[in-house]
């Protein structure tokens, strides 16, 4: 028999651990038990009723054919006009504003349109898990770059310089960040705008989490001096308006950049969901000022569990200022971060994302997801205790 498969898919290894601690989820549930997920970060509040109003009367008015290649006119316009009210980034909604099916499109249109086979990307670690496989697909190579030791987060540039060849084309990040939830500092972003300058880098900013910060306010790296023009900001409407299924995100650079991008997602995608972007504009447009009472229901959530866990015996955990997840050390507990989830999901009920979903030297950490109700959250903390207690 022919070998059929590519090499690229061959040689993927498998996630380690998340999608099998979420199969496992969804098949207790499947016979009938209870399960709390922690492990997806899926946001348990449904969709603004006016977004859905606007999709079914796009839908129903017959706004059901292609859009534009880059996306309704009015939808990226109203995501330029949010963009520049709240951080002062100036982008034409003509030519450099491109809207996507949600934001792993937008990168994956990114590292399709920029990286060949010899080209590499930095990427800071703990990092979101489909980076690298989206990465790999795309048939690029990335670097990984650690950030994290003993909980604290820091960006030592000398740890990028160290990676650096000639070969290395753009850096990545993340902020507010997934798995950890760190939200970069006016230091971080300046000594990353330097870096990027002096070696002629591209910049993508994942801001997904962006209106996610409890503490201070999101500023993107393109505000700083010299960065607009180099900086691919990705965004997406799946987190912010509770949209994860609507597969609407955007992608904001120079025209050049977005020219490029754009050509590459016409021929992947066409255009995003016609009626979707219809609910996008009613997003941005008229319920972006709302979202605050889902964000400080985030932020009282997070309060409670860093309160909690802060009274575990020889549990840590990375200080949280954005997103809405929590990576906690288990590591003196004597199990792989998959085992603990694992057994926390059979004995318990509570799912969680396992750290080596995040990097595999990320092994000692576990991912808590508070996107579920405060009552879920108290079970689940309750009952991770006595577990952790049993194990011991």
């Amino acid at each position: 028999m022919k070998k059929y498969f590519s090499q690229k898919v061959t040689n993927l290894p498998k996630e380690p651990g998340m999608f099998e601690i979420y199969n496992i989820a969804n098949e207790k549930e499947r016979k009938g038990d209870k399960v709390i997920h922690m492990e997806i970060g899926r946001p348990d509040f449904d969709t603004p009723k006016p977004i859905k109003d606007s999709a079914v009367s796009a839908l129903n008015g017959g706004l059901v054919h292609y859009t534009e290649l880059s996306g309704i006119y009015d939808l990226r316009k109203s995501i330029a006009d949010r963009v520049k009210e709240s951080g002062g980034l100036e982008y034409n909604p003509e030519n450099e504003v491109l809207v996507t099916a949600g934001a792993s499109e937008g990168l994956y249109c990114i590292w399709i349109a920029f990286l060949d086979n010899k080209d590499e990307i930095l990427i800071p670690t703990p990092h979101y898990s489909s980076y690298t496989y989206s990465l790999t697909y795309a048939g690029a190579k990335y670097i990984k770059v650690p950030i994290m030791k003993n909980n604290k987060i820091k960006y030592d540039m000398q740890e990028f310089k160290s990676r650096l060849t000639e070969n290395t084309k753009m850096i990545l990040i993340n902020s507010p960040n997934n798995p950890t939830g760190y939200v970069n500092s006016q230091e971080d972003m300046e000594n990353i705008a330097e870096f990027a300058i002096e070696n002629d880098l591209i910049v993508v900013s994942d801001e997904c989490y962006d209106c996610f910060v409890y503490e201070g306010e999101h500023k993107s790296i393109s505000t700083l001096p010299g960065m607009r023009d180099r900086t691919l900001i990705v965004n997406s409407t799946s987190k912010t308006f509770s949209m994860t299924g609507w597969r609407i995100g955007y992608v904001l650079g120079n025209a050049d950049f977005i020219d490029k991008i754009g050509n590459i997602h016409s021929h992947i995608n066409v255009c995003s969901t016609s009626f979707a972007q219809a609910g996008a504009i009613t997003a941005y447009k008229d319920i972006y000022k709302d979202i605050d009472i889902m964000v400080n229901e985030f932020k009282r959530r997070r309060d409670y569990i860093t309160d909690f866990i802060s009274k575990l015996d020889n549990i840590t955990f990375v200080d949280p200022k954005g997103a809405f997840y929590i990576f906690m050390n288990i590591g003196e507990l004597g199990l792989t971060s998959v085992d603990f989830c694992k057994s926390l999901l059979r004995e318990t009920g509570v799912a969680m994302a396992p750290g080596s979903a995040f990097g595999v030297e990320w092994e000692d950490y576990v991912r808590i997801s508070y996107a579920c109700s405060m009552d879920d959250i108290k079970k689940a903390m309750n009952l991770m205790k006595s577990f952790i207690e049993k194990i011991r």
